[in-house]
């Protein structure tokens, strides 16, 4: 009996072990609409969780979540190493300190917003020298976009999407240029600005292609997987697994709640 149980352990110790040596990475995450959900009571789940698992098993470790965190938080985190990773960031030099920004997925470009009524067709770059213009404090503004802003008649930044949206519905700027998913989630989640605004049709994407980035701490205990990590990564580009599980447009997978969108009204 004592000899069986010794083959068992013996057969079954070089499995713990592997087990045990498995490095483990925290992933710190909020709540994403249409990204990634983390609703109380259950693990997250959408796309993001899905490509954050497929990382793991071709990079070789163990994903670990973080309770559900606020950004602001998540970036101090990965500031002192307390978290290892973070997703769907975009580039900015303060970041690209404390962290390696690795990129994964070409992003949506921002949207300039008009009020529903405006006749105004905003089609060039030149006619937004004509507009006071509204931009999200602390979001990170693609610099040649920024300069493109700043040409405006008037450049006024706010604290939030919705107080942009609240700000052109009284008429105290002309536009609002902010990130299309997450506008577009404000617009959904507040009745009263549902079909009060419409995107304007200049194309932002013309002026640098920037793309969404999978963040590693340069504190993480687990710096040794970043060459892993980013071969993953470029296979998961090179298959399509990445353009698979991000195929979702907001703009064509309603309803958007704008008003030059009269199917959804």
């Amino acid at each position: 009996m004592n000899k069986i149980l010794c083959c068992f352990l013996l057969l079954a110790f070089p499995r713990l072990t592997a087990a045990a040596e498995t490095p483990v990475l925290t992933w710190c995450l909020d709540h994403f609409s249409r990204f990634h959900a983390y609703e109380t009571g259950k693990a997250p789940y959408g796309p993001s969780v899905d490509l954050m698992r497929e990382l793991a098993k071709r990079a070789g470790f163990q994903l670990q979540f973080s309770p559900k965190t606020p950004s602001a938080r998540c970036f101090r985190q990965m500031q002192t190493g307390e978290a290892d990773l973070m997703s769907n960031l975009n580039f900015t030099e303060e970041r690209a300190e404390y962290m390696y920004l690795l990129p994964y997925n070409e992003r949506i470009p921002e949207s300039l917003y008009l009020k529903g009524d405006d006749p105004r067709q905003i089609r060039s770059f030149n006619q937004l020298a004509s507009l006071t213009l509204a931009t999200v404090r602390n979001y990170a503004y693609h610099p040649s976009l920024m300069q493109l802003i700043k040409t405006s008649r008037r450049h006024v930044e706010i604290d939030s999407i919705e107080t942009g949206f609240e700000m052109l519905q009284r008429g105290r700027v002309d536009a609002l240029v902010a990130p299309t998913q997450s506008s577009l989630d404000v617009i959904a989640d507040h009745k009263d600005l549902h079909f009060q605004f419409q995107r304007a049709p200049v194309d932002f994407s013309v002026v640098e292609k920037r793309f969404i980035n999978i963040g590693l701490s340069k504190k993480s205990s687990h710096l040794a997987l970043k060459d892993r990590i980013e071969q993953a990564i470029e296979s998961m580009v090179q298959d399509g697994t990445v353009k698979k599980l991000y195929a979702f447009d907001p703009l064509k997978h309603g309803p958007t709640y704008l008003s030059d969108s009269p199917s959804e009204q």
